[in-house]
């Protein structure tokens, strides 16, 4: 029963969140996006096939605590810092729950389109059965317009995430 409660709400924060996401790509809550707008993105389904094409990339990971949540792990990544006069940019929040273990591997990327603000700090929160996974800047990065982050878990039936972009102009 009380993970019933815990996946209720996850699933109440999910539907609350600021933006709304499509195919693990953060919406800037926009919705008059031109095709000429929309930033072309590679979707990477596999972080080790991705190394591999990609040899001369340098992944950046996300500082990464973990910690017990009531059924499974909390784990917490962080990358950069907040500093004075930045604000929320923004939030995505959403859940998945598979019938057997599986690797989850999560896309999201701000802004989806344009130029947003500068990146000054992520912070993204997952619940999953294990703490097993992780988070990479594959694009962009903090002090830059544009961030692209990779979030894995591995072997999960369930795995909620909430993401956080703060950002000043």
């Amino acid at each position: 029963m009380v993970h019933f409660y815990s996946l209720a709400a996850l699933t109440l924060c999910a539907i609350c969140a600021v933006s709304v996401v499509s195919a693990g790509i953060i919406r800037d809550g926009s919705n008059d996006i031109s095709l000429e707008e929309v930033r072309q993105i590679t979707v990477v389904k596999d972080i080790n096939e991705f190394k591999k094409n990609h040899p001369g990339l340098a992944l950046v990971a996300l500082k990464k605590e973990n910690s017990k949540a009531r059924s499974g792990s909390t784990v917490e990544y962080k990358l950069g810092g907040r500093v004075q006069g930045d604000s929320l940019v923004a939030q995505i929040a959403d859940a998945f729950v598979y019938e057997e273990p599986k690797d989850v591997t999560v896309q999201l990327t701000y802004p989806q389109s344009g130029t947003g603000s500068i990146v000054t700090y992520v912070e993204i929160s997952c619940e999953a059965d294990s703490s097993a996974g992780n988070a990479y800047v594959i694009a962009g990065g903090i002090g830059q317009r544009f961030i692209s982050i990779v979030l894995e878990s591995t072997q999960t039936e369930t795995f909620f995430y909430s993401a956080q972009f703060f950002g000043s102009s």
